[in-house]
């Protein structure tokens, strides 16, 4: 493969403490066949400022039209062959786009490639908590994949903060669905799926990403990610191991209310087995964090916060007729 262009797509709003890192490390990528398209989607900080500094970034402004649809207007005036998205609260390796690039060397008929997710050294220990939590618990929400081998392989999704996409079938496929975030690189890749395209990922395409700095900004990400799967649920029906998690929660709530209404005994079975279920997800919600006593109440904490956000936003997304953008 020679190098051929790439234009790399970033919607931003309201990013000022991250744009910054974020546009430097993209320019000192060890790959030169790119242009840079930034979408300030309605920013009321500084954003616009800091943008303006940087005079061979392309600046798309627009009043706040949301992630989806930011990222799809840059896809129409993108001048690339392929599409590589990040967000602005991401800082990228030096070898990103060559190694994004690689996925589609090994797997030629790919119509995508998406990398690893890691935390920049400066984040606060709040979002090391959340980095920490999001990783173990990967392999239900294929958010974080673990890995660890280097091999590029092939998988279902990839998220948008770390995923190249060929030009061509993103906008063939019509791209993002526009109004839905987050869960739109959820949505897109399900369709390309269900045509058949291949979605590779490489562990060796690495971006660092910030994570939530509080725990209401936690519980608000948590409500954002299971309104989104509610959402897709209701469009498209269970096709995630995620998903199960709401009729799994609702299952064991059931069975106790049954059993205590009904027979003593059948209730004692079931909460004994419940009590067992319980305590084995606090263990493994508990090694999300590094093994010391004053973390244990941090994972119980943090494990009762996503449970109970996402799964109201589950309940939410199901509930509505039309998803409405979460700003």
């Amino acid at each position: 493969m020679d190098t051929p262009l790439v234009s790399i797509i970033i919607p931003a709003k309201n990013a000022e403490s991250t744009i910054r890192k974020c546009l430097n490390s993209i320019l000192r990528v060890d790959y030169h066949s790119y242009e840079l398209i930034v979408i300030d989607d309605g920013s009321t900080d500084n954003t616009s400022k800091i943008l303006s500094e940087y005079k061979d970034i392309k600046t798309i402004t627009t009043g706040g039209i949301g992630p989806s649809k930011a990222r799809n207007t840059a896809a129409k005036e993108a001048k690339g062959e392929y599409l590589a998205f990040t967000d602005a609260d991401c800082v990228v390796d030096v070898n990103w786009l060559n190694e994004l690039l690689s996925g589609f060397k090994i797997f030629p008929d790919a119509a995508a490639c998406g990398g690893r997710q890691e935390l920049p050294q400066d984040a606060s220990d709040f979002e090391k908590n959340v980095f920490i939590f999001m990783k173990k618990t990967g392999f239900i929400t294929e958010y974080m994949r673990k890995t660890d081998e280097n091999a590029t392989i092939e998988v279902n999704h990839n998220p948008s903060c770390n995923a190249i996409y060929s030009k061509s079938v993103f906008l063939r496929e019509n791209g993002f669905l526009e109004n839905l975030w987050p869960g739109e690189d959820v949505e897109l890749d399900y369709r390309l799926r269900k045509k058949r395209y291949k979605l590779v990922f490489n562990p060796k395409a690495i971006v660092f990403h910030y994570r939530p700095k509080n725990m209401s900004e936690f519980s608000k990400m948590m409500f954002r990610y299971g309104k989104a799967q509610g959402f897709l649920v209701k469009k498209y029906g269970i096709f995630r191991m995620i998903h199960f998690a709401p009729l799994v929660l609702l299952s064991w709530v059931s069975l106790n209310i049954f059993g205590i209404l009904t027979y003593p005994y059948m209730a004692k079975i079931v909460f004994f087995f419940l009590t067992i279920i319980f305590l084995l997800s606090l263990i493994i919600i508990t090694r999300a964090f590094i093994f010391k006593k004053k973390n244990i109440v941090l994972s119980v904490i943090f494990f009762i916060y996503s449970l109970a956000n996402w799964n109201i936003g589950f309940v939410r997304g199901i509930a509505i007729k039309k998803y409405i953008l979460i700003k």
